[in-house]
């Protein structure tokens, strides 16, 4: 689903749920994420409304603390359909010496796979190499997927919190799925209950209240304010009957997790991924996954667009 990207200034961002901070070394270079948002991309262009300004918060330092001089590198996104984005330099900026937001313009469906640094034009910066990033936050059964790929944007005004989530929802079942912003809570680090709102106070438009057809898939934004400037978002609740719900994890200073109501215990994706039967929660999303349908467009940078980033 297309949607328009972010139309206001980013006072704040959370990056996508995960084990950040992530970390990558070539023994000679060391880089940290700290993680990632999505900026509206002001370019004046008839489709920028379909493209984002990727940012990745990253650290790189010499494994060698004398060596003081600046580093050389350029950087290389890979994005979830294995297409390559390079670097903007108009839009990567220096927050402190060795640590600096990295900018990619993306299409705003674009999910990350793993950022590459080629440090070639250093002296002493030594090989390129990847650092991954995780998979998805998401939970599932057999009625309903969930997935949770971050925050498209976040900011403050009269003291009050506005964040609007980035997520997708897949009908697993044979009969018809109502959804409306009604149907989802966010949960503070203190258990307080936040319920979804239609439109944030400048009339920007969350989720379009319709019903999912079976195995039909929708990939939208989800709009919580006003909310304390105190709490963390840590939950979000997907009730999707009058006794049925999914949560997923989306506290930053957890880390990646997928979980139902009756797990007690966060499970690490990846491994359950690795380890998982197709009847399984991994199984489950791949299945989900081969369903869905490529939205075709064109990229002013990077590689040549064969699709949009499946859900």
């Amino acid at each position: 689903m297309r949607y328009a990207v972010v139309a206001l200034l980013i006072i704040f961002s959370i990056g996508l749920v995960s084990g950040y901070p992530l970390h990558g070394s070539n023994g000679a270079i060391n880089c940290t994420i700290f993680g990632s948002f999505k900026d509206r991309w002001d370019s004046g262009n008839a489709n920028a409304d379909l493209y984002a300004v990727l940012h990745i918060d990253t650290s790189l330092v010499r494994v060698n603390a004398s060596d003081i001089r600046p580093i050389q590198a350029s950087y290389t996104l890979t994005d979830g359909n294995d297409r390559l984005y390079s670097y903007r330099a108009d839009y990567t900026e220096e927050l402190q010496q060795g640590r600096r937001l990295i900018g990619f313009v993306v299409p705003v469906e674009t999910i990350i796979k793993s950022l590459t640094v080629d440090l070639g034009k250093d002296p002493s910066g030594g090989e390129q190499f990847t650092i991954p990033f995780p998979e998805v936050s998401n939970s599932s059964n057999a009625n309903v997927t969930l997935l949770y790929y971050g925050v498209l944007r976040s900011w403050t005004t009269s003291n009050k919190k506005t964040i609007e989530f980035d997520i997708g929802v897949i009908n697993n079942d044979t009969t018809k799925l109502p959804l409306d912003e009604r149907n989802f809570s966010l949960i503070d680090q203190w258990g307080w209950k936040y319920g979804s709102v239609k439109y944030d106070a400048y009339g920007r438009k969350g989720i379009v209240a319709r019903e999912l057809k079976p195995n039909e898939t929708l990939r939208t934004g989800l709009i919580f304010s006003p909310i304390s400037l105190l709490s963390r978002p840590v939950e979000l609740i997907y009730q999707y009957s009058n006794n049925s719900s999914l949560a997923v994890n989306v506290d930053t200073e957890e880390g990646l997790c997928s979980r139902t109501p009756q797990e007690k215990e966060c499970t690490d994706c990846a491994t359950a991924g690795e380890e998982a039967a197709p009847s399984t929660l991994a199984g489950s999303i791949k299945a989900s996954k081969a369903r869905l349908a490529k939205v075709k467009g064109n990229i002013t940078e990077g590689s040549e667009n064969k699709g949009r980033d499946d859900l």
